[in-house]
């Protein structure tokens, strides 16, 4: 009686932890899915922003090009405006944004 016990307790103690198994691997298999979803949300995220940053390029060149025809016209029709703009190139972080005489 007493080996049948111990088997028992044997068969029991294995299922108890390929029980235990079998739900850690089903909640690791769960976590990758999750991980994989935000994955892809963050890179849905991530072209939205690009293709936002990509809009506002085309609506300042858009503006830009708007504003040296306005300049051209005010030029042509001999009105003169002392005019001054921003440096449009980048400075580096370590010097400050300075103006530009456009005359």
């Amino acid at each position: 009686m007493g080996k049948a016990w111990v088997c028992e307790m044997g068969a029991s103690f294995s299922r108890s932890t390929t029980g235990q198994v079998i739900a850690q691997i089903e909640e690791v298999a769960t976590l990758k899915g999750q991980l994989a979803a935000q994955q892809v949300a963050q890179e849905a995220e991530a072209a939205a922003w690009e293709a936002r940053e990509a809009e506002i390029i085309v609506q300042f060149s858009t503006q830009d090009e708007k504003i040296g025809m306005i300049l051209l016209a005010l030029q042509m029709s001999g009105l003169q405006i002392l005019m001054l703009a921003l440096d449009l190139a980048l400075p580096s972080t370590s010097q400050p944004l300075r103006l530009v005489d456009t005359q």
